[in-house]
C-alpha cells in the first residue's frame, strides 16, 4: 500500500507542476520552461545527493537526455494541446515498448492504444487548428522518448545509488540542451515570481516522481503498477479540467479510456500460480 501511495503521489504530483507550468508559457516558451525545470531539478538533486562518486556517470547521462527529451517535448505539445490529451497520447511510447513481447495479448493491447491515438487526433481534435497537429506530433515523440527513459532507467533502478545516478543523469541533461533555452531567458529577463514558480514546477514534476520511481522502480507488483499507469491518463484530465479548464471532447475522453485498456492490458503481469506441496 506504502508503494501504491506514493506512486499515486507520484502522477498527481507531476500533473499538477505541469498545470502549473502551462502558465508560464505566456512569458517564456514551453521548450525554455521544459529547460528551467530540467535545470532546477539538477540543481536540487545535486546539493541533496552529492553524486560525484557516481560510477556510472555515462549511463546516467544517457538516461537523463532521454528523460530530459521526454520533458521537453512534453512541454512543447502541452503548449499547444490539453494537459489531459497530450498525456494520453504519450502513453503510446511505453504501451508499444511493453508489446514488444508480441504475444496476443499485447498484440490487443496495440488496437487499442491506435484507437485511442484515432479517437484523439481525428475525432477529439481538430488538426486544423493551429498547432494542434504539432502539439500531436511532439505529444507522440514524447512517447518515444518516455519508452527510452524506461528502458534506461530500469537498467538503474535496481542499483542501490539509483537516486545518485538520477541527479548525474538530470545534471547532463540541463548541460546538453541549455543552447535551446538559455538565449530566450537572457532576452525576457524573467522576475523573480517566474523562477520562484519555475523551481516549484521543477520539485512538483522533477523531483518528487522522477525520485519516487526511481524508490519503488524495483519492487512494485506487476500488476499494481498495471493498473496505476492505467489511471494516470485519466488522472491527468481531471487535473487539467480542474486547474486549466480544459474540458474534453468525447472523442479524447473514449481516446483517454482506450489508451488506458491498451496501458492495463499490455503491462499486466498475472502472478504465477502457487505451487501445491505434496
Amino acid at each position: 500500500m506504502k508503494n501504491v501511495s506514493a506512486m499515486l503521489l507520484s502522477g498527481l504530483s507531476q500533473y499538477v507542476g505541469a498545470s502549473i507550468a502551462v502558465g508560464l508559457f505566456t512569458i517564456v516558451s514551453g521548450l525554455s520552461v521544459g529547460w528551467g525545470r530540467i535545470a532546477f531539478a539538477a540543481i536540487l538533486l545535486l546539493l541533496w545527493r552529492r553524486p560525484w562518486s557516481y560510477p556510472d556517470k555515462g549511463k546516467a547521462v544517457l538516461f537523463g537526455l532521454a528523460l530530459g527529451g521526454m520533458n521537453l517535448l512534453f512541454y512543447l505539445s502541452i503548449a499547444r494541446i490539453p494537459l489531459g490529451t497530450a498525456v494520453a497520447l504519450e502513453f503510446l511510447g511505453p504501451v508499444v515498448l511493453a508489446a514488444t513481447a508480441r504475444t496476443k495479448r499485447t498484440t490487443v493491447a496495440i488496437l487499442f492504444a491506435f484507437l485511442g491515438v484515432f479517437l484523439i487526433s481525428w475525432i477529439g481534435l481538430d488538426p486544423n487548428e493551429p498547432g494542434v497537429a504539432l502539439g500531436i506530433g511532439f505529444a507522440l515523440a514524447a512517447g518515444v522518448a518516455w519508452a527510452l527513459y524506461m528502458t534506461l532507467g530500469s537498467r538503474m533502478a535496481g542499483k542501490p545509488n539509483n537516486v545518485d545516478g538520477l541527479a548525474i543523469g538530470m545534471a547532463g541533461a540541463a548541460l546538453v540542451y541549455s543552447p535551446l533555452a538559455l538565449g530566450e531567458f537572457i532576452e525576457v529577463k524573467p522576475d523573480v515570481a517566474f523562477w520562484l514558480t519555475l523551481a516549484g514546477v521543477a520539485v512538483l514534476s522533477s523531483v518528487v516522481p522522477y525520485v519516487i520511481d526511481q524508490l519503488v522502480l524495483r519492487d512494485v507488483p506487476a500488476t499494481i503498477f498495471a493498473i496505476l499507469n492505467s489511471i494516470l491518463p485519466a488522472m491527468s484530465m481531471v487535473v487539467g479540467l480542474v486547474m486549466l479548464q480544459q474540458v474534453p471532447t468525447w472523442g479524447e475522453v473514449a481516446g483517454l479510456v482506450c489508451v488506458s485498456i491498451a496501458v492495463l492490458i499490455a503491462t499486466y503481469r498475472p502472478k504465477p500460480p502457487k505451487l501445491v506441496e505434496r
